[in-house]
């Protein structure tokens, strides 16, 4: 959520913090970076929603999937992340916020989602009455 505050109220802000080392100039953050960056802000609201859906579920194999599958993007936000700059990604003590959370946060959160999926954390549960209509006498 934050994110998308931050990508809609401020997206030159929001641009510039993913390398926060290679400054941008009016010419730099053209229209097309603009429109890209407000429409990831978009995506980033997009997945907050459907995160609470997966997560408030009845349905086992909805949680075990979006489990599945954000863990698998968290290594693609990651590499992401080292790309704009290889230099920038290994020196962790000159990382501003958005760099602690695109590659720190993402760690974290994709060890955890593995250690949910591979049942560390317990069963996931599932809703004996998930999908089947109650019968009244």
């Amino acid at each position: 959520m934050w994110a998308y505050f931050v990508a809609i109220t401020d997206p030159r802000r929001f641009y510039a913090d993913q390398a926060p080392n290679h400054p941008i100039t009016a010419v730099a953050f053209t229209p097309q970076a603009q429109a890209l960056t407000l429409q990831v802000g978009n995506v980033l609201l997009l997945l907050a929603a459907i995160a609470v859906i997966c997560c408030w579920t009845r349905h086992r194999e909805i949680a075990f999937g979006y489990l599945v599958v954000v863990a698998l993007a968290d290594f693609g936000h990651i590499y992401a992340s080292y790309c704009a700059d290889p230099a920038y990604f290994w020196d962790v003590a000159r990382w501003n916020g958005v760099m602690a959370g695109n590659v720190g946060v993402s760690a974290f959160l994709n060890v955890n989602r593995w250690l949910t999926v591979s049942g560390v954390f317990g069963d996931i549960k599932v809703d004996a009455d998930a999908g089947h209509e109650k019968k009244s006498a």
